[in-house]
C-alpha cells in the first residue's frame, strides 16, 4: 500500500508531466504492463507501447491539464482528481467527432477542445501506476476558439 500523500503526488505529477509534453517522464510513473481506458467505455489497452502512443497523441495536440484537488481512496490503491484539459482540435477532434462524441466545427484550424473529466489511477505497492481510467461523457467535451 502506498500512503495517501504519495498517491496524490503521483496523480498531480502525471498532469504536470503531460502538460509539459514529457512523454518519457510520464511513462516513468507507469508499470510496464499498465492498463488504461480513456474514456471509460472506449476499450481497454495495456503496456508501455500503447501508453506511449496514447500520450504522444495527447502531447501532439498541445494538451494542458489543470488538476483539481486529488482524493485518495481508503483502499490504499486508488486516487482520483478532477481535470480540465484544453488541447488543439487537431489531431484528436476528428476521432471524437467520428465516434459521435461532438459535432465537428466547419473550420477546425485554430480550434481547441475543452474536456472536463475525472482521472483515476491505481498505484501498486512498488509506487508505479498500474491502471489509468478517465471518466468523461459527451456533455464534458466542447469545441472552443
Amino acid at each position: 500500500m502506498i500512503e495517501e500523500s504519495k498517491r496524490k503526488d503521483i496523480i498531480l505529477e502525471h498532469s504536470r508531466r503531460l502538460s509539459a509534453g514529457d512523454v518519457d517522464g510520464l511513462l516513468e510513473l507507469y508499470a510496464e504492463d499498465a492498463s488504461f481506458e480513456d474514456p471509460v467505455g472506449s476499450g481497454r489497452q495495456s503496456g508501455r507501447d500503447a501508453l506511449r502512443s496514447h500520450f504522444q497523441k495527447v502531447v501532439e495536440a498541445h494538451t494542458r491539464e489543470v488538476a483539481g484537488e486529488p482524493v485518495a481512496g481508503q483502499d490504499g490503491l486508488h486516487t482520483l482528481v478532477p481535470i480540465t484539459a484544453v488541447m488543439d482540435y487537431l489531431p484528436l477532434g476528428p476521432v471524437f467527432a467520428d465516434r459521435g462524441w461532438l459535432a465537428p466545427p466547419p473550420d477546425p484550424q485554430g480550434k481547441r477542445l475543452r474536456r472536463e473529466y475525472v482521472l483515476m489511477l491505481r498505484t501498486g505497492a512498488g509506487g508505479l501506476v498500474e491502471e489509468l481510467k478517465a471518466f468523461w461523457g459527451r456533455s464534458d467535451l466542447e469545441v472552443t476558439g
